[in-house]
């Protein structure tokens, strides 16, 4: 039920917006029509925030919080840095991927409980560095895969220090809430 809620929400905000917009543009500007589509709008938007503020908190998304993403955050680190460490062998592509698909983290999946737990610009403080620490991960991976095992080996080094980065932002973010 929520979900088709937010359906018709999203698709009259996307009306009113097309409603608005054409009032707007029509010369002389139908300010009636204008300024119904705008007050509608915004009850609309007020209307579909709710949605999701109460879907947030009604379903289980406790393994999402903060807290559980620095320890996911702080393991991989540990595994990337004794990845860094290993000497290159026959079976270096399958130790690696073996290793990382362990520690594969979908940060989508943290987004809403985190955006409502620390707000939109602590969490983009978060995912920036994450972004850039799983794609030189993920060309270390490309790398290992087509061979190029010591250049596997300086990408996955590279990424240590944007997780460290990412640990430290979690770090003053879970201070400032904590106080």
């Amino acid at each position: 039920m929520t979900n088709i809620k937010n359906k018709i929400l999203l698709i009259s905000i996307a009306v009113m917006v097309v409603v608005s917009a054409l009032s707007a543009s029509h010369t002389p500007i139908y300010w009636e029509y204008f300024g119904f589509s705008i007050i509608v709008l915004a009850l609309l938007i007020i209307l579909q925030k709710r949605e999701i503020k109460k879907e947030i908190e009604h379903n289980d998304f406790d393994d999402f919080n903060i807290k559980n993403f620095k320890e996911t955050i702080e393991h991989l680190t540990n595994e990337v840095k004794s990845i860094s460490k290993e000497i290159i062998k026959d079976n270096y592509t399958e130790m690696l991927t073996g290793k990382l698909e362990t520690y594969k983290i979908n940060i989508d999946d943290y987004r809403l409980t985190m955006i409502n737990q620390i707000g939109v610009k602590k969490y983009t403080k978060i995912s920036i560095p994450f972004a850039q620490a799983e794609r030189i991960i993920n060309r270390g991976m490309s790398a290992a895969i087509d061979g190029y095992f010591e250049e596997s080996q300086n990408e996955i080094r590279k990424s240590i220090k944007y997780l460290e980065l990412l640990q430290e932002e979690i770090e003053i973010i879970m201070r400032e809430i904590n106080g």
